[in-house]
Parts: C-alpha cells; structure tokens; sequence
C-alpha cells in the first residue's frame, strides 16, 4: 500500500496542521518511531503513519493486531505546553478528536467513546489511543483505527468485541480522508486545550459511554465494580461501588451493563 497522497501531505503543512508527515510501509511500532523524531528534535505535530505495525500495542502492552491494508495507523509527536496534572487528559482529548473526525465520515448516530482510551461504534471497539512519554518533554499519541476488516479472520479473543469503520458503514471508507479529518480536529482541540485544559470535558463526557454504566476494572490488583458516575477535571473516573466512592487515574474498565434509561446524545 502507498502513503497519503502527496498533495493532501501539501495541503496539512502549509495549512499548519501537521509539521510533516513520515511513511512507513512497515513498522513495529508507531510510537517508537515517533520517539525517535522525538529525539532527533523534530517538531510537533509530526505524523508518523505505517502500513502494518509488527508491535503494536494497547494498553498494559496487549499486542495490537494490523494486517497490512486494514487500518490507519499513526503516532503525532507533540510536545506540550501544559502544567503536569493537565496531561493525563491528552488520551481524553485524541479520542474526543477522533470521535469527531469519524463522525464526519459515517452516517447514523454519533459514534462513543469508552473511558480512557477505546472508539466505539455500535458499541464495539473501531480504534484505540495509546498515548505514552518518549523523549523528554515530547510524547508519541499513537492512534489505531480499524478502518476494513471486511474479509479478514480476526483472533478470537476480539471477534465479538471489535469492528471496523467500514463494517459500520456497510461501504467503503477512504483510510486517508479519515486520516486528514483526524489531523485537522486533533489539532484544532490540541490547541484549545493548551489554552484551557479543560474545555473540552464537557464535550467528551457527552460522547462517553462509560459514563451511566456499571463498570468492571482493576485496582491495587482487586478488582472492583461500581456505577461510572462522573469523569473529573483531572480525567479521573469516579464509580460508586457498595463499599463507596473511589476513583480510577488509569486502566481499563470493562462495561458489565448500562444504566436502564440512560440515553446518549
């Protein structure tokens, strides 16, 4: 498969939404590549783009699957100019971005988003955020979207959890007019949030299908269940469990069943 055409490349870095685009037909990982832009002093917001990634990774190091042609998968380097605390919504941010720039692609109902990291379409996962510290102040945002899986044997372990863009449009799905939607949103919400960490909370609290569920997650190495209640300014999830409120900074959370009634916009 080829890269993004040139004249789209064109058009993002002279619009000042990308600083420069890197292709890669194969990689083991995204986000290592992005670290090494990072290192090299590259600057924000590079996008490292690959084909086929033969280490990629979610969260806790599960291996991400990618067969070549299937997905659009990439890393921006970014650098940002924010107090510490407000950092940990930068996961929150990209899937908000995201949400965006897939809804600007699919018809029907706007798709969710699953605290912290996972894009959901019809309820099941379609891409996932990983976002992770690679050379000083910089940080890889590596972003996997299953754009076509029609036709592919997926594992197992996924089969019923996960889908794709074009499953969910029932049609093609042009993996780099998604790849310019997400640029152009990401980098319009990236530089909101730097002048207000937390405006766009509001918006992604919205999209959240976490929000209203009864959720299944790990802690301290127990696991805990409880009713996801409110998402706080620091991006924390805060549940009501029978023992009490807690909160979780970070995990995974598996949705166990939603609040009857509740309905989303």
């Amino acid at each position: 498969m080829t890269g993004p055409p040139a004249a789209l490349v064109d058009h993002l870095t002279a619009a000042g939404v990308l600083s420069g685009v890197e292709w890669h037909a194969r990689v083991g990982s995204t986000n290592v590549v992005a670290g090494q832009a990072a290192a090299r002093g590259d600057a924000e917001i590079r996008a490292l783009v690959a084909d086929e990634q033969t280490a990629g990774r979610g969260r806790q190091g599960r291996t991400w699957a990618s067969p070549p042609g299937t997905s659009l998968l990439h890393s921006l380097l970014v650098r940002p100019r924010v107090r510490a605390p407000a950092l940990g919504l930068l996961p929150l941010l990209t899937g908000l971005a995201l949400a965006e720039a897939v809804d600007g692609l699919l018809a029907g109902p706007p798709v969710a988003l699953k605290w912290p990291n996972d894009l959901l379409v019809d309820g099941r996962k379609a891409a996932g955020i990983l976002v992770e510290g690679v050379e000083g102040s910089a940080f890889a945002v590596g972003i996997g979207v299953n754009v076509d899986w029609r036709g592919v044997e997926r594992p197992a372990a996924v089969a019923d959890s996960a889908t794709s863009l074009a499953e969910a449009a029932a049609g093609d799905v042009d993996r780099w007019a998604l790849f310019a939607a997400l640029a152009e949103t990401f980098s319009a919400r990236y530089a909101a949030w730097q002048a207000d960490p937390t405006a766009f909370l509001d918006p992604y609290r919205r999209r959240c299908a976490t929000l209203g569920a009864y959720v299944s997650a790990e802690r301290a190495g127990a696991r805990v269940e409880g009713l996801a209640t409110r998402i706080a300014d620091d991006g924390a999830l805060e549940l009501r469990t029978e023992t009490g409120a807690l909160r979780l900074l970070a995990g995974d959370v598996t949705h166990v069943r939603p609040l009857a009634g509740r309905r989303r916009s």
